[in-house]
Order: structure tokens, then C-alpha cells, then sequence
């Protein structure tokens, strides 16, 4: 008999990590971190003692206690006791920390699969960041000891995979971040459909009709699907990428001055409206180091046919000023453009700061200068968030700037999400990634470590 755990997801937004099991075979769809759990004992200033490995996690509920799963050094201080690997392999949907960030963890000898795409952003965001997410050869980046790397493979819609008794099919969806995929899970007696993380107003809805016609046409047994934003009633519209775009477009056509752009930094689609805009306005688009790091990265795929931020005229690449430079920012420096070349030309600009950056506002002194915040907005029920937005608006105000709230949801709306649910038919449907359970049509209640037989 074929069953499904959830470690995490269940009554919570992210933190997607699935467990199913047959009679010979064990794989996990995700394996990311718990925001809401992490957050109810830890915030900025207070971490998980990485120098013990799992400890905190396991006396904390944030990882499971399974053994069979963990790198040998991660155990050392726990009362799990190491052994060989219990489990076969993990699938992930797509490259966002809610759903990747415990993949160090994982014992060596378990296979790791994920999209080429997804693995070329993480690989970025290793080499550029502080998070781990998987160990291999081309990044040097241990936490103990020299580390055995993963067998990471990758894949391409369509393309099924088998693991034992199990065929595991990704097709690809549309997502706030390129390389996002769902997955058709197939064994002996049952078959599993998993959404990841989607939407149908992007840019290519096109990705998530092909995975909704697969998943009809598999008739799965029980879909897992997302829910974020399945709710009594949601507050947000469901703006398009198109919408941003026409929006943004009047804003930088408005503004006389600098034009910050504040964006989520694995959100591609967006770069690619800033991008447009500014070569159709004339103006130069300011990029970080981190962005150029990426983009160059993914230069390669024909997919994406993302700009060289290296040679296209268009972009210019903002280093701050530092002490000391990381051997990778090193690389990027020759290209670069500093405050002074902002403070001459940042009126014939459009400039991503990140909002921990926005300290370089105070080198350049903009003058008529407008924001375009497409981020999503704050949470009510989150002062932390509450707070950042309350930090970014009194920096807006010092140098006069209007600010646009210009966002279009990485994830489906209730409309889409029903839609999905009403075409797939499935026997069992396990709403996850939502608080909203209550608001789906008939469903499987689940509660977190609960296995529910397929």
C-alpha cells in the first residue's frame, strides 16, 4: 500500500517536505524549511546552533527525526543514531528556500533530482550567499569537514524517472521563479499528483495547462495541491505580469529622476519587465553583483534567453563600496559602476536596491525619483514585516520618493486553484502550502507526521 507523511506544508506556507512510501520505496517531494515554525523560536539574532548539527531542529519539532536520512557529521551531537540511507530520493519543484533549504542535510547517498534550471540558481545562490543547499564539487562551501557531495541529476519536463518501484514524471508550471515544476508519482497501486508552487497569470500560463491536462489525464488517486492564497476572502487582486508591466511603464515614463525597482531576487519574470522597460525608455538598468552572478550563470539556457549582463549595453552592474571584496564579486568588478557614476546618471536609470541596500541612497542623493515596490505587500498578522514596510516608506519620505505598489502573486489565485481541483477529479484532495483548508471543496484533514494511505 502506497502512503503519503507530510513533515511540513500542512496548515502552514512552505516548508513543503513529503514522504511517499510503497512497499520498496521511499522518496520526499521537497524538502524545505518551516517559516512559521522556524519563527516561533528563532528570529534574526537567534539561529539554530549550526555547531551541533541537528540538535535544535530535532528538540524543536523543525526537522523530522527519521533515521536513514542525515549526514553522519549532522547527527553527532543528536540522539538520532547515524545509519545507512533509508531513503531513495528527493524531487524538488522548484529552487525557493521553503522547499530546499534541509537538502544539506540529507545523507550523502541519497539521490537528489531537481530541474537543470533550479539547479543553476542554487548553485548561484551557494557561491554568492551563506546557505548551503547541496554539497558538490563545483562550490567549496563545507560547514564540517570535507563533506561527500550528493548525486544531484537533473531533468526536463516529461521525462519520468523510476526509483524503485515508483515513475516520477515532472512537468513543468508557471512560478515567480524559472525551473518550477509539478510531479506525477506513479507506483503499483496508486497515483500521487503534486502541484509545487504555480499560477496561471505569469507569463507562461502555458506551463501550467500542460500540467493540469497531465494530471487529468493520469487521473491521480490524490492531488497535492497549494493553496496560498485560498482564503475566506482574498484582500489582493489578482494582477498579471502584463498589468505590472503596463504600470511600471507609466511610472518610469512619470519620473524625471532615478527609478529604484525592489523585486524578490530569484523573480526572473520581473527582471525581465525592469530589463524591457528600460531599454524602451532609453535608460539604463543598475544591477546587483548577485543578479549579474545569476544572470551570467544562466546565460546558457536557450530557454530563458536571458541578457549577458557582462556585454549588453543596456545593464550596468552597481558594487558597493567595500573593505573587502569576496573572490566571485572580485571577478564581476571591471564591469562595475559605483555611487558616483549613480549620483551623475541615476536620473537616466531604473536601479534594483534591495532593501538592505538602501543605505547607498544616502552616497547618490537622488532628486525626483520614484519607487516601484513590486514585492508583496505586508502581512498584518506579521510586524516583522509590518516593520520592514514602515523602515522602507521613512526612507522613501527622507529623499521625497512616491512609492508603487506594483506585484503580481508567484502563486494561483482561489479562482485558479478551484479550476485546477474541478479539471484533475481526484480521489483525495490534500490542500498543503495554505492556512485555507477549510475553504477547499471536500478534502483529506491532515495533520502534520499523520501517514494517510493512498
Amino acid at each position: 500500500m502506497t502512503s503519503l507523511t507530510m513533515f511540513g506544508g500542512v496548515n502552514e506556507i512552505g516548508g513543503n517536505k513529503f514522504l511517499v512510501e510503497s512497499e520498496k520505496t521511499r522518496v520526499f517531494l521537497d524538502f524545505g524549511q518551516s517559516f512559521s515554525l522556524l519563527d516561533d523560536y528563532f528570529v534574526d539574532w537567534l539561529k539554530p546552533r549550526d555547531r551541533f548539527g541537528l540538535r535544535d531542529y530535532f528538540a524543536l519539532g523543525l526537522m523530522p527525526k527519521l533515521p536513514g536520512l542525515y549526514r553522519k557529521s549532522e547527527l553527532e551531537d543528536t540522539n538520532l543514531k547515524y545509519s545507512e540511507p533509508e531513503c531513495d530520493a528527493v524531487f524538488i519543484s522548484h529552487p525557493h528556500f521553503d522547499h530546499t533549504a534541509h537538502l544539506c542535510y540529507l545523507h550523502p547517498e541519497v539521490q537528489i533530482f531537481m530541474g537543470e534550471t533550479t539547479k543553476t540558481i542554487l548553485k548561484s545562490a551557494q557561491t554568492t550567499g551563506k546557505s548551503i543547499f547541496f554539497y558538490d564539487e563545483d562550490v567549496p562551501k563545507v560547514k564540517k569537514g570535507e563533506e561527500e557531495p550528493n548525486d544531484v541529476k537533473t531533468f526536463r519536463t516529461g521525462k519520468s524517472i523510476s526509483i524503485g518501484d515508483m515513475e516520477i514524471t515532472p512537468i513543468h508550471v508557471d512560478h515567480s521563479v524559472p525551473g518550477a515544476y509539478g510531479f506525477l508519482v506513479e507506483g503499483k497501486d496508486a497515483r500521487i499528483a503534486y502541484s509545487g508552487d504555480l499560477r496561471s497569470h505569469g507569463n507562461k500560463p502555458g506551463m501550467t495547462s500542460d500540467f493540469t491536462q497531465k494530471a487529468e489525464e493520469f487521473e491521480p488517486d490524490a492531488l497535492i495541491i497549494e493553496g496560498t492564497r485560498v482564503s475566506a476572502s482574498e484582500k489582493r487582486k489578482n494582477y498579471t505580469e502584463l498589468y505590472v508591466k503596463e504600470e511600471s511603464e507609466k511610472v518610469v515614463d512619470g519620473t524625471k529622476g532615478l527609478v529604484l525597482a525592489m523585486r524578490y531576487p530569484k523573480d526572473l519574470d520581473r527582471f525581465r519587465t525592469f530589463y524591457e522597460l528600460a531599454k524602451k525608455s532609453g535608460r539604463k538598468l543598475v544591477i546587483s553583483l548577485k543578479t549579474a552572478h545569476l544572470l551570467s550563470s544562466l546565460k546558457g539556457d536557450e530557454a530563458l534567453a536571458l541578457p549577458d549582463p557582462l556585454k549588453d549595453e543596456n545593464i550596468k552592474i552597481y558594487a558597493r563600496e567595500m573593505l573587502k571584496y569576496q573572490s566571485w564579486e572580485s571577478k564581476l568588478l571591471e564591469h562595475t559602476v559605483d555611487s558616483d557614476w549613480m549620483a551623475e546618471n541615476g536620473n537616466n536609470a531604473i536601479w534594483e536596491l534591495d532593501f538592505l541596500q538602501l543605505t547607498e541612497l544616502i552616497d547618490v542623493q537622488p532628486k525626483l525619483a520614484a519607487c516601484i515596490h513590486s514585492m508583496s505587500e505586508p502581512f498584518e498578522e506579521d510586524p516583522m514585516s509590518q516593520l520592514q514596510d514602515e523602515v522602507l516608506h521613512n526612507w522613501l519620505d527622507r529623499f521625497g520618493m512616491p512609492h508603487h505598489q506594483l506585484h503580481a502573486s508567484g502563486h494561483a489565485s482561489k479562482e485558479e486553484i478551484f479550476g485546477i481541483i474541478d479539471r484533475v477529479k481526484p480521489k483525495k484532495l490534500l490542500p498543503v502550502h495554505t492556512h485555507g483548508c477549510a475553504f477547499f471543496p471536500t478534502h483529506v484533514e491532515m495533520k502534520k507526521e499523520g501517514k494517510i494511505e493512498i
